[in-house]
């Protein structure tokens, strides 16, 4: 009796075979075009040097191919990659690494994350490689991001046009142990401040460090049952606040007339940094599950908790210091407890207000909502903390480097951003850059010195210009101009 055929085989089976058709195909088709090109080239130009072997990683498999290498006045080069344009990241085709990168972010480690791509392509990624990839897309983000903060304080970026009433703000940062390089550098500073404060070093202490997330939205969808942002930013990565704020600064810019937002609110779970990075008009207000999450660690007792609780949900907000002050002599006075207590009064002293309650106090109304937005309460940043960073950074591994942690929380920001679509052609696209002050001041030195030219020839003509040449070296406005232009004001001089 013949061996039954199973459909799972058979479909395994024609898909490599198509996938192996497909590679035959693709190398036959790129050394016909390296030969045509070859053959019509020009010879004194492009002088042939012989043929080099490619390989390139693809969602068919891996192909190999032969291309010819010629020599020019510039260098060595491949008339084949500048013709077709082939687009890699390293040896890697842009369509595997975009399915690779989309792969990292939604597994829980890269090991995992190369059996899956063994699975849904014909190809076979080593989880090393995978990691390389991260870390490159992660570095051109990164790159990136420096350029933008450059660009915005030479003043050269282009002005943002979009318009929206209202902008809302929210942070958030998780904390990861330290690893590799860092972790000796951490504990190395540690021991350093054991010493200095003539503490015991505890051999055991954990070193970690925060992963901040920044994220920025227009409103919410109206009627969406899902709570969705409209037109969400977000800013990922090991970071200075300072760095953070001018990175935040740099996208608004970019993205929006600035000058017609009525309404900037900020909603954080109080930690420094976070206020920090806030613009003077800006509400700041704290987060509503971190207030929860406060109440609960230090108050024990389940009918306190929910009785301050509504105090703050009901808006009461001037009764939940005496509240509290309350609860120091009704739960007995003892230490432990009131220390306790110390600490959430502390806590809830300021940021209980919302954006709304603030804008009322001020005699201020709340901006009306562009069509299909509507305005809700602040605290999503939680859950994105969870979708955009804890799913792939906390679900596995415990521990990262720096670098390695801040890359892979840029490109799930980037997976995020875009609706879980990657394109690395839009990662590595030239920021817009702009040169109106430049072609300003180059329109003004032209037209002095086309002046100059025929202030020289009138000079010639008549004795008069004398009296003219005295005259417009003395004009206040043309000292202000020729401050503008220096080079050109020395000719002046």
């Amino acid at each position: 009796m013949e061996k039954e055929v199973q459909f799972y085989e058979l479909e395994r089976k024609v898909y490599n075979l198509v996938c192996q058709l497909g590679c035959t195909i693709l190398k036959n088709i790129l050394e016909n075009q390296d030969k045509q090109l070859m053959e019509n080239r020009d010879k004194k130009e492009y002088r042939h040097k012989g043929y080099r072997t490619n390989t390139i990683k693809t969602v068919m498999g891996e192909i190999e191919y032969n291309r010819a290498m010629y020599k020019t006045d510039k260098g060595h080069m491949f008339l084949l990659d500048k013709e077709i344009n082939i687009d890699t990241i390293g040896k890697i085709s842009t369509n595997l690494a975009e399915i690779m990168l989309k792969s990292v972010v939604n597994t829980v480690s890269y090991r995992k994350s190369a059996i899956e791509i063994q699975s849904m392509t014909n190809e076979t990624i080593s989880h090393q490689a995978l990691q390389q990839l991260v870390w490159k897309v992660g570095g051109i983000i990164e790159k990136k991001e420096n350029k933008e903060i450059k660009l915005m304080k030479d003043g050269k970026l282009v002005k943002g046009t979009r318009e929206t009433p209202a902008l809302f703000e929210e942070a958030d940062g998780i904390w990861f142990n330290l690893q590799g390089i860092d972790r000796e550098k951490a504990k190395e500073k540690y021991k350093k401040q054991c010493e200095k404060k003539n503490i015991k070093y505890n051999p055991k202490h954990k070193h970690k460090t925060e992963l901040k997330l920044h994220i920025t939205y227009e409103g919410w969808k109206k009627d969406s049952t899902r709570h969705e942002l409209i037109n969400k930013q977000i800013i990922a990565g090991m970071m200075t606040p300072q760095r953070l704020k001018k990175l935040r600064d740099s996208r608004i810019y970019q993205t929006y007339n600035e000058k017609n937002i009525e309404l900037r609110a900020n909603n954080g779970d109080g930690a420094k940094w976070i206020t920090t990075i806030a613009t003077k008009d800006t509400i700041c207000q704290k987060d509503s599950f971190h207030i929860q999450q406060e109440i609960i660690r230090d108050i024990r007792n389940k009918e306190y908790q929910e009785e301050l609780a509504n105090i703050i949900k009901e808006k009461r907000y001037d009764e939940v210091q005496g509240y509290i002050e309350n609860l120091k002599f009704e739960l007995g006075g003892e230490e432990k407890v009131v220390k306790k207590l110390k600490v959430l009064q502390s806590y809830l002293k300021n940021g209980l207000p919302r954006y709304q309650d603030i804008l009322k106090e001020q005699g201020r109304e709340i901006p009306k909502a562009p069509k299909g937005i509507e305005y809700r309460d602040m605290g999503t940043m939680e859950s994105q903390i969870f979708t955009v960073l804890k799913v792939r950074l906390m679900s596995g591994r415990k521990a990262f480097a720096k670098k390695g942690a801040s890359y892979l929380s840029k490109v799930c920001a980037l997976y995020h951003q875009e609706k879980g679509n990657i394109q690395l052609e839009k990662v590595e696209s030239e920021i817009l850059i702009d040169n109106s002050v430049e072609d300003w001041i180059r329109e003004i030195e032209e037209n002095v010195t086309k002046n100059k030219k025929l202030h020289r020839v009138n000079l010639k003509e008549t004795e008069e210009n004398k009296y003219v040449q005295a005259t417009i070296a003395i004009t206040p406005e043309l000292k202000q101009l020729l401050k503008l232009v220096e080079p050109t004001a020395l000719m002046y001089r």
